[in-house]
């Protein structure tokens, strides 16, 4: 089953798509945040062109396990997106997704944008290796 996972953000939004079958995920490409109309669009397309089964929309937590504001922000994103889209839509923790892209990007001279579809393909490779572990 291909995924698609997004990695939301007020300015840019992540992508990365991965498969069950292989297990693995890969970088896909970094949207710019415009409408809400728009982004929905341009992930309904991408959607459609890469075939994708099922979308993991990062949920951001804190380290300490609580919930934050932006917490809340990606819920009601994630929410919208399922009544948007024609596939199941869930969130999934990204706690430390974005601290690992910073570490691979560090010195890299990766743009900044690089780093938001890095944050989500670590996300999207955190629940293929989770949905492997519980097939076990």
């Amino acid at each position: 089953m291909k995924i698609l996972a997004i990695d939301y953000g007020s300015k840019r939004v992540g992508l990365a798509i991965g498969d069950t079958d292989t297990g693995l995920a890969l970088p896909h490409k970094v949207l710019e945040a415009a409408s809400a109309q728009e982004l929905y669009s341009s992930l309904e397309q991408v959607v459609a062109e890469e075939e994708i089964e099922r979308v993991v929309v990062g949920k951001p937590i804190t380290l300490a396990g609580r919930e934050s504001e932006q917490t809340k922000i990606s819920l009601n994103f994630a929410d919208s997106l399922a009544k948007y889209l024609r596939v199941p839509v869930e969130l999934f923790d990204e706690r430390l997704t974005s601290r690992q892209a910073d570490a691979v990007t560090f010195g890299a001279g990766v743009p900044t944008r690089g780093r938001d579809e890095l944050a989500a393909m670590f996300l999207l490779q955190d629940y293929l290796d989770k949905q492997k572990s519980n097939n076990f």
